[in-house]
């Protein structure tokens, strides 16, 4: 935990600044931006961990088996891509969240 606790206070930081990062739409508070920015923060975070997992998965089982290869490599890709329309999904949540 020790490691991800600057990493963690710099998001924070960002998040709570972020409004002023847009200067032409001053009626946006920071705390306005913090619901989208956190959805977005833990959709992508959520789909980072489950594509490292399916690769993780995906490159176990071909060094055990290497001839199978070519009959996991298209349930792989399609995997990866099922995980991250969840992420673009979240992304247009956020923006509706945002207004």
């Amino acid at each position: 935990m020790n490691k991800w606790t600057p990493v963690l206070i710099a998001m924070t930081a960002l998040l709570l600044m972020s409004g002023d990062a847009y200067a032409q739409e001053a009626a946006v508070s920071a705390k306005g931006n913090l619901g989208p920015g956190l959805a977005m923060g833990l959709a992508v975070l959520g789909g980072a961990l489950g594509q490292g997992m399916a690769a993780k998965g995906m490159y176990e089982s071909v060094s055990r088996n290497p001839a199978a290869a070519g009959a996991l490599n298209t349930p792989f890709i399609l995997g990866l891509a099922f995980i991250e329309s969840l992420c673009l999904f979240a992304l247009v949540v956020a923006f509706g969240i945002n207004g």
